[in-house]
């Protein structure tokens, strides 16, 4: 009779176990998956053209950007290698002049809008609050002039774009996307 009860035990674990597996391989994640544009490493000034604002994939620099909180902009082929060793970028919308209203790929950018700074800061630091929050490793906090909306998420293959903060949503997508990028780097 008692091995017949840790046999039934033994069978409820391994039951409840397949059906998380099943149930975690069949969620969806957080955010719209785009094509895969490949990780080629590209010698400095080479053009890239990336499928999404912000980029997800593609070719890149060998140099990455490191976990931060920055004010400046940076460059997408050092962004995107970052994505490849499973950072997730948190861009916000900081145009502070307006730069012609177009993009890295000369099309038009959300009506010229030019930001305050308080709008600037404020996008910063909603950010900035959950980058220290989660623990600051493999984040990046970074303005992005030509968004066409205020916040972006991104992670390898992932993008995340809304107008409105939503501190959950933010959270939700690193919970999901942190440190999944198709190189794993111990940094």
């Amino acid at each position: 009779m008692r091995i017949k009860i840790i046999i039934g035990i033994i069978v409820i674990i391994i039951l409840a176990f397949l059906v998380w597996l099943f149930w975690a391989s069949t969620r969806s994640l957080p955010g719209t998956k785009l094509t895969d544009l490949g990780r080629e490493h590209i010698e400095i000034g080479k053009e890239v053209n990336y499928n999404s604002n912000p980029p997800t994939s593609g070719s890149h620099y060998v140099d990455w950007v490191r976990a931060g909180v920055y004010v400046e902009e940076k460059d997408d082929r050092n962004l995107v290698h970052s994505l490849e060793h499973g950072y997730v970028i948190m861009s916000y919308r900081c145009n502070m002049e307006n730069q012609g209203n177009m993009d890295d790929k000369g099309e038009a950018t959300q009506s010229g809008t030019v930001d305050k700074k308080e709008d600037c800061e404020s996008r910063k630091n909603q950010l900035e609050e959950i980058y220290n929050k989660k623990g600051k490793r493999k984040l990046i906090v970074v303005p992005r002039p030509n968004l066409d909306t205020n916040f972006a998420l991104t992670a390898w293959n992932y993008l995340d774009k809304f107008a409105e903060f939503d501190a959950a949503r933010v959270e939700k997508f690193i919970d999901a996307h942190l440190n999944n990028g198709p190189e794993r780097t111990m940094e």
